[in-house]
């Protein structure tokens, strides 16, 4: 079997695992309200609820207003679920360029002219294309000349959100801080306490039952690790960014925009946080 073979089935394997001990680590939760059907359920007969409250109202302002409110809830509730069906399809689209990026990899992994599968993302279409008619095309050379800039700024942790005309980087107010207590943005309602997990990456280290989820940012890899989560911190995003939008269907308390939160808290520390003020509280140990 050839090398890109094997590194292609160890990739894979690498995922199955991690996929797998996010299902296990998952399944470590005996708290029923941490269970993602009862977070549901709940949500659910809230909604209903208040739809029924609201209804109520819309209907002493008369028939229209009643009819086109129940028009609306039930459009909503209809296709709701659509919301990101587009972004759905959209990864479906990248996922046949990617698989065809790779079978191309292996071949050129296999001629060796590349060190690695991984390594043909560095090249753009137009490279891969000349690579499978150009066998004498150098194409470590091209994967280092297109990486340059990339490798220039790997060590920058934060880019400027805004530059003025003049090159000023402008920084919005620091929020007060004080020694225990951080303050950022309110994202998802909700007060908690429990002990700080800071992950840079989703496969980094398990999220138990009660954990503090403290990450930079999130994507919709990070997902699974929400059901354990008793609450979650991020440095950057507003109320629209991925973790703001799953904490919130989760019903998990979150805020957001701390600057370094990620560095400021580390593993183990207790906190109390209030997703509906902003507040979080170290709780320092007697």
């Amino acid at each position: 079997m050839c090398l890109g073979t094997h590194r292609g089935l160890l990739l894979l394997s690498v995922q199955k695992f991690y996929d797998f001990e996010q299902l296990r680590t998952m399944a470590l939760s005996t708290d029923a309200a941490l269970d993602p059907q009862v977070i549901y359920d709940t949500s659910k007969k809230e909604r209903e609820e208040t739809y029924e409250e609201l209804l109520k109202r819309a209907r002493k302002k008369g028939f229209l207003a009643s009819r086109l409110f129940q028009w609306f809830y039930h459009v909503l509730v209809a296709f709701g679920a659509y919301r990101e069906i587009h972004k759905y399809y959209f990864i479906k689209v990248f996922d046949v360029f990617r698989q065809r990026a790779l079978a191309a990899a292996h071949v050129l992994v296999e001629n060796g002219r590349l060190d690695s599968i991984e390594q043909v993302f560095d090249l753009t279409v137009d490279d891969l294309d000349k690579a499978m008619k150009d066998q004498s095309l150098d194409l470590r050379f091209l994967a280092e000349k297109n990486t340059k800039f990339l490798k220039k700024i790997k060590n920058i942790r934060d880019f400027p959100r805004v530059i003025d005309s003049r090159g000023k980087i402008l920084y919005p107010p620091k929020k007060e801080v004080t020694e225990n207590v951080l303050i950022g943005q309110p994202i998802s309602p909700g007060v908690v306490c429990g002990t700080v997990k800071v992950l840079h990456t989703p496969d980094e280290k398990p999220v138990l039952p009660g954990d503090i989820l403290v990450a930079r940012a999130t994507d919709p890899g990070w997902t699974p690790l929400f059901v354990n989560a008793a609450g979650i911190i991020l440095e950057v995003g507003g109320s629209l960014q991925h973790g703001a939008l799953v904490a919130r269907e989760y019903g998990k308390p979150c805020v957001a925009g701390i600057e370094n939160v990620a560095s400021l808290l580390e593993d183990g520390q207790t906190v109390e946080m209030d997703g509906l003020t902003g507040v979080v509280q170290v709780i320092l140990s007697e």
